[in-house]
């Protein structure tokens, strides 16, 4: 891993212009503006990972205020960042590519995918079955992992899994490890 671990501007754009798609309300920004990010500037190159966790969190706030359970809010970011992402003209042509290699390859791009980022993730895989694999990723902060979630999960649905699933599967000093699965179509 580099010695720090950084997140790109566009990654940090992306969450921000795809899960606010009405603009990102003024308290937020005010509050993404406290914790190093503003928006109303030219974005910085990259972000560390803990600026990025931050922005997550308080964007989880914003987006799902009802939200009783803060990792639920989290992973819901990383739905809804997918989500808008596969409405743009680049997120639909990489979204059909990714229906045409089909689930478990494209699981298996998910270092490269996730690396495109940020300068820092690192993606192991194992297969389970057929229709089963678990991916372990070298994130360690918690509001990451389950926004981490919440993207394959949205990523394989838009690739074309039938019913996915993705839960966290399992933590450990230097990771954590998700299972995903799906039916065959």
């Amino acid at each position: 891993m580099p010695e720090t671990p950084l997140v790109f501007n566009h990654t940090v754009q992306g969450l921000f212009a795809r899960s606010f798609p009405d603009g990102v309300p003024a308290e937020l920004k005010a509050q993404l503006r406290a914790a190093g990010v503003d928006l109303d500037k030219p974005l910085l190159p990259a972000y560390p990972t803990t600026v990025w966790s931050r922005c997550i969190d308080l964007g989880a706030r914003a987006a799902f205020p009802d939200e009783p359970r803060r990792e639920v809010a989290w992973r819901r970011m990383g739905e809804r960042m997918i989500d808008g992402y596969q409405d743009s003209m680049i997120g639909r042509a990489m979204f059909s590519m990714l229906q045409v290699l089909g689930p478990r390859r494209t699981l298996q791009r998910a270092q490269k995918n996730f690396r495109t980022g940020n300068n820092y993730s690192e993606v192991r895989f194992s297969d389970v079955s057929p229709t089963e694999m678990e991916l372990w990723f070298n994130e360690t902060d918690d509001v990451l992992r389950h926004f981490t979630v919440g993207l394959v999960l949205a990523g394989m649905r838009a690739g074309g899994a039938g019913e996915p699933q993705v839960r966290l599967h399992d933590v450990d000093a230097k990771g954590f490890t998700l299972r995903a699965s799906w039916t065959p179509k």
